[in-house]
C-alpha cells in the first residue's frame, strides 16, 4: 500500500518529488488559487496563509527558497514544523545569513557557499546542490553539431569581469569559427545547445550552476574553470566535463577541437550521468535527508550529534529576515518605509538600522522615485543616528556630495578614514575579531550590520559588500571591510578635488583606489579625469587601454576610449585599431543599430 505524501508549503512553486505533495503560498489565497500569482509580490505572513490551507493539506514542511529575492514571511517562528531554508545566490545576500540561518531547522546550499558559511559558524547549512535541469526542456533532439563553442549568459560588466575578458577572448580567438556568445532564451536556447560541441562555463560562486547541467542534457559538454569547487564533486573531469586553465583557454580549446572523438564520447557519458540530476531530483533528495536528519535526531534525543539547530527568534535574526524581506523585489519606497516603520515597534533600531540599505537598493531599481526622497531620507538616517562612526561619517560624506558641498567631503572623508583606523587598531589588538575558527559576532559584524552606502556612491554597492564580507570571513579579519570603506573614502575625496579645480590631489586619491575590485567604483575614470585636467594626454590613453583590457565588453569604456583617443597627435591609427576591434564585438555583443554606429564612426576616421 503506498504511504501517504509528506505535505510542503512552499514560498516558491518547486518541481513535484516523488513522496512528497509541494503547494505554494499561492495555492492558498483569499479567493482561491491565482494562475497570476508572482512570488516576489507575495507578503503575507503564515497567520494569514496557514487559516486557508484544508486540514488534509496541513504543511509538515516548510520550505523558503531564494530569500535574496523574496520576501519571507515576519512570523516564520510560528510555523508548527520543520522550516527549511534553501540559499541559491548566498553571494547577494551573504552578510543576512549568519544572523537569519538560526530561524531554520536546515539550510542548503552549494559546496562554496557551504564551506564558507560552517566557517562563519552556521551549524545548521548542508551541502546539496540546488540547480537541475528540466527533462522536458533540455533535452537531446539529434542535431547537428555546426557550433563548435557557444555561451548564453549574463554580460554584466561588475559581476562577471572575468567571464567577460575570457569572452572577449573567444571572440578574437574564433574568428573563423562558427561559435554563439550572447544571450538566448526559451526555443533559441534549447536550440544553441543542441547544436553546441562545447559550451563555456565560468561560475559565479564556483558553483555547479544551471548552465552546466542544460548542456549536458542537451549533449553539449561544458567547458568548466579550472577553479570552480562543486562540479568535480558532482561529475568527474575528462569523463563529463572539461576543465580549462583561463591563462591558456585558446590552447586548451584547439587541443579538445582537434579530437571530435573525445568530445563525443564525453557527450554521451554526461547525457547519461545528468540524467539523475533534474530539479525534481534535487528538491526530493533534499527533503528525503531532512526526513533522515530528523529521525536521526529523534533517536539520540536532545542536543546530540547531527541533529538540527533549533531555531531561535532574536532580534538580530528577526531583522536580518526583515531586512532581506524588505531589500527583496517588488518595493516601492512608500512601501518599503511603511513596512519598516511598522516593524520599528517590535524590532528597536530597525527603521534607522535599515534605511540606508533601503534607500540604496530602491536608487538602482526606481531612480526617479528615490531621488525625490533622497534628500529627506538622509537627513533622516543622520537625525536618528545609533551607528558606529565610521558610518556615520559615510553618510554625512554622502549628504554634503549630493548638495556639491565639497569642502565639508573632503572634511568628512578624513574623519571616516580615521574611524577605520581605528576600527584596525581594536582588530589588531587582544582576541581580534576571530574565535575558534569562526567570527566573532559583536567585533566588525556590527559594522556589516550598519553599513550601507549612501546614494552617491553608485551601484554595485551590494555586490561588494558581500564580496568584502567573504573575504572577512575565510580570512577572520576585517580586511575586506576596511578596504571598501576606504576606497570609497578615497573616490569620495578625488570627486571632490576634481569639482574644486585640484586635478593633482585628485589624482593622487584616485591611484590609491585598487583597480578592477570594486563593482561599485571605477579609478580608471577618475584617473582619465585628473589626466585630462592636467594636460597629461599620453599618461589618459595609457590608462585607458588598460581599461579596455580589464573591462573589453563595458560600453561606457568603449565610449571614453573613443574620447580619449580623439585627443592628442598620433592618435588616429590607435583610434581605428580599436573600432576595427570593437566591431569584432559586434559579432555577438552589439545590436544591429550599435554596430551600425561603430562601423559609420570607423568609415569617418578612415577618411
Amino acid at each position: 500500500m503506498p504511504s501517504v505524501p509528506i505535505n510542503v508549503l512552499t514560498n516558491l512553486r518547486l518541481p513535484p518529488a516523488d513522496g512528497f505533495l509541494l503547494r505554494t503560498f499561492g495555492d492558498y489565497l483569499p479567493g482561491g488559487p491565482d494562475p497570476s500569482w508572482r512570488a516576489e509580490k507575495e507578503r503575507r505572513d503564515l497567520a494569514d496563509i496557514l487559516p486557508l490551507i484544508p486540514a488534509a493539506e496541513k504543511p509538515d514542511i516548510l520550505v523558503i527558497t531564494s530569500p535574496e529575492y523574496l520576501p519571507i514571511p515576519t512570523d516564520l517562528s510560528s510555523f508548527p514544523g520543520t522550516k527549511i531554508l534553501l540559499i541559491t545566490d548566498w553571494n547577494v545576500c551573504l552578510r543576512f545569513l549568519p544572523d537569519l540561518c538560526p530561524l531554520f531547522d536546515f539550510c542548503y546550499t552549494d559546496w562554496p557557499g557551504y564551506r564558507l558559511l560552517r566557517k562563519a559558524g552556521i551549524a545548521n547549512v548542508h551541502h546539496q546542490p540546488l540547480f537541475g535541469h528540466d527533462p522536458e526542456a533540455f533535452r537531446f533532439q539529434g542535431k547537428q553539431r555546426n557550433l563548435d563553442v557557444s555561451f548564453c549568459g549574463n554580460l554584466n560588466a561588475g559581476l562577471h569581469s572575468e567571464r567577460n575578458r575570457l569572452l572577449a577572448r573567444l571572440v578574437r580567438w574564433g574568428r573563423e569559427r562558427p561559435l554563439h556568445l550572447g544571450q538566448a532564451f526559451n526555443e533559441a536556447y534549447f536550440d544553441i545547445l543542441n547544436r553546441s560541441r562545447l559550451v563555456f562555463n565560468y561560475s559565479i560562486r564556483g558553483e555547479a550552476n544551471m548552465r552546466l547541467y542544460e548542456a549536458m542534457a542537451c549533449g553539449a559538454v561544458p567547458l568548466v574553470e579550472s577553479s570552480n569547487q562543486e562540479v568535480g564533486i558532482l561529475f568527474q573531469e575528462g569523463l563529463h566535463f572539461f576543465r580549462y586553465e583561463p591563462d591558456r583557454l585558446e590552447e586548451n580549446l584547439d587541443a579538445l577541437l582537434a579530437d571530435p572523438a573525445r568530445i563525443e564520447a564525453v557527450s554521451l557519458a554526461a547525457r547519461a550521468a545528468v540524467a539523475r540530476n533534474t530539479k525534481s531530483e534535487q528538491i526530493r533528495a533534499l527533503l528525503s535527508h531532512v526526513g533522515r536528519e530528523s529521525a536521526i535526531s529523534a533517536f539520540r534525543g536532545p542536543g546530540s550529534a547531527g541533529s538540527a539547530t533549533a531555531p531561535a527568534a532574536d532580534a538580530a535574526s528577526l531583522k536580518a529576515l526583515v531586512k532581506l524581506r524588505v531589500l527583496g523585489s517588488g518595493y516601492t519606497m512608500p512601501e518599503a518605509l511603511s513596512e519598516l516603520r511598522a516593524r520599528e515597534q517590535g524590532l528597536p533600531g530597525l527603521y534607522a538600522e535599515t534605511l540606508p540599505a533601503c534607500l540604496l537598493t530602491l536608487m538602482e531599481s526606481h531612480p526617479g522615485e528615490a531621488m525625490v526622497s533622497a534628500n529627506n531620507v538622509l537627513e533622516a538616517m543622520l537625525r536618528e543616528g545609533g551607528r558606529p562612526e565610521p558610518v556615520r561619517a559615510l553618510l554625512r560624506m554622502g549628504l554634503f556630495s549630493l548638495h556639491g558641498r565639497w569642502p565639508e567631503v573632503l572634511e568628512e572623508s578624513q574623519a571616516c578614514l580615521k574611524a577605520l583606523e581605528r576600527v584596525e587598531s581594536d582588530a589588531s589588538g587582544q582576541g581580534g575579531y576571530a574565535s575558534a575558527g569562526t567570527m566573532d559576532r559583536s567585533g566588525f559584524l556590527t559594522l556589516y550590520a550598519h553599513f550601507y552606502a549612501p546614494v552617491d556612491l553608485g551601484k554595485g554597492v551590494t555586490s561588494d559588500l558581500n564580496r568584502a564580507y567573504r573575504q572577512d570571513i575565510a580570512e577572520g579579519s576585517p580586511r575586506g571591510y576596511l578596504g571598501l570603506m576606504r576606497a570609497h573614502c578615497l573616490a569620495a575625496q578625488a570627486v571632490a578635488l576634481l569639482a574644486l579645480d585640484r586635478p593633482r590631489e585628485a589624482l593622487e586619491r584616485a591611484e590609491r583606489i585598487p583597480a578592477g575590485r570594486f563593482a561599485s567604483l571605477e579609478p580608471n575614470g577618475l584617473i582619465t579625469d585628473a589626466c585630462r585636467r592636467l594636460g597629461d594626454i599620453p599618461r589618459m590613453r595609457e590608462v585607458l587601454r588598460a581599461w579596455f583590457r580589464e573591462k573589453p565588453l563595458d560600453t561606457e569604456v568603449w565610449n571614453r576610449m573613443v574620447a580619449g583617443l580623439g585627443e592628442g597627435e598620433g592618435e588616429k591609427a590607435e583610434l581605428i585599431a580599436f573600432l576595427e576591434q570593437i566591431l569584432g564585438l559586434s559579432r555577438f555583443f552589439l545590436n544591429r543599430d550599435q554596430a551600425e554606429k561603430v562601423r559609420e564612426l570607423l568609415e569617418s576616421r578612415r577618411v
